[in-house]
């Protein structure tokens, strides 16, 4: 599953009484350099999922996880072309990186009984041009996005007494550019609310990729020119309000928001829980109907609203400021198309 990336609703919610619906609106927020959203992972389900897309009866566990989020950043501002005409645009930073060991039985059914040990390390960096109104807008368009991913994957296979290391490492670096692109996302969001977005992108760029025993020398790449068109549809629905606890950050009424693309298998989506205070608590991702991602905000700066990671936390007293906070449900996207993408490299 690819999805594409796209700004879906940056937005602010509107604070009330308990008894008040939940309504997400647009306020203009201007992107300031140095603004930044960093997401921690919780639990396991990340490199489960990968264990498993592996060799799902084999899987043993997963160890050494360091669980590193994601942080995401405003790095520049400038000028470009799109349709056209001169238009402003922001870049925001987008980087991620993380470990971990995997164990699997006998992977190699050589009967020894031995565990077999696969070491995996990632490493994504995506820079994304932002163009329309403000940091956080109904109408954003994403034109540009520029990302380089790397997997190292370390085999180490037992087989009785003796040991063999593979090394498999793969590098992708892609533009993607917007072409066309339509949304008939309400200008107020509620739940019962659905929409769609439809975007037609064109990416080009290299695909390496390698196995090798340990320490070989004359270990050869293979190389694949990658010049793609493809459209995505994306049916967005707010399903209900409902009540989320959080690890550090206590419990928060939210909506619920589904965002399911179009021809992919039911049980693959995700879950985004916003709460009435503009906090994106959560996202969930699915694969088959199996939870295979887990995450939340972690700390954040938003220059032009006086919001930074210093400020008290999430949870105490900060009347005045977290009213103001916005929602960052494309940040999520944004997560989970890093996520599946690593996967889909296996």
């Amino acid at each position: 599953m690819r999805r594409i990336i796209a700004f879906l609703v940056c937005t602010l919610f509107l604070a009330g009484t308990n008894d008040a619906e939940l309504v997400i609106t647009d306020e203009y927020v201007e992107p300031t350099i140095g603004d930044f959203f960093q997401f921690e992972m919780i639990g396991n389900f990340f490199p489960d999922s990968i264990g498993k897309a592996i060799d799902e009866e084999k899987y043993l566990r997963v160890e050494d996880y360091d669980g590193n989020g994601m942080r995401m950043e405003v790095t520049g501002k400038g000028e470009t072309v799109f349709e056209g005409e001169t238009v402003d645009y922001f870049a925001m930073t987008m980087t991620w990186d993380t470990s971990f060991t995997l164990y699997l039985d006998d992977w190699m059914d050589d009967g020894d009984g031995k565990e077999d040990i696969i070491e995996i390390s990632t490493v994504s960096a995506s820079e994304m041009w932002q163009i329309n109104e403000g940091l956080f807008s109904l109408n954003g368009t994403e034109i540009k996005n520029i990302n380089k991913m790397e997997m190292t994957m370390i085999f180490t296979i037992n087989e009785y007494e003796d040991q063999t290391v593979l090394v498999a490492d793969s590098i992708e670096e892609t533009e993607t550019e917007l072409l066309s692109t339509s949304n008939n996302q309400p200008n107020e969001v509620r739940v019962g609310d659905v929409w769609t977005e439809s975007s037609t992108e064109r990416t080009t760029g290299t695909s390496r990729d390698r196995m090798c025993e340990e320490n070989d020398d004359d270990c050869e790449w293979e190389i694949e020119d990658i010049d793609e068109e493809e459209t995505v549809t994306t049916t967005s629905e707010v399903l209900k309000e409902v009540s989320v606890t959080t690890t550090s950050a206590g419990t928060f009424e939210t909506l619920e928001i589904k965002d399911t693309d179009e021809g992919e298998d039911p049980g693959n989506y995700s879950l985004m829980y916003v709460s009435e205070t503009g906090i994106p608590t959560k996202l969930l991702t699915y694969e088959g109907g199996v939870m295979d991602t887990n995450m939340q905000i972690e700390s954040y700066r938003i220059n032009d609203l006086g919001v930074c990671e210093n400020c008290p936390s999430v949870g105490e007293d900060t009347d005045g400021l977290l009213g103001e906070l916005p929602a960052l449900p494309f940040l999520m996207s944004l997560a989970t198309i890093a996520l599946i993408a690593h996967r889909n490299r296996l």
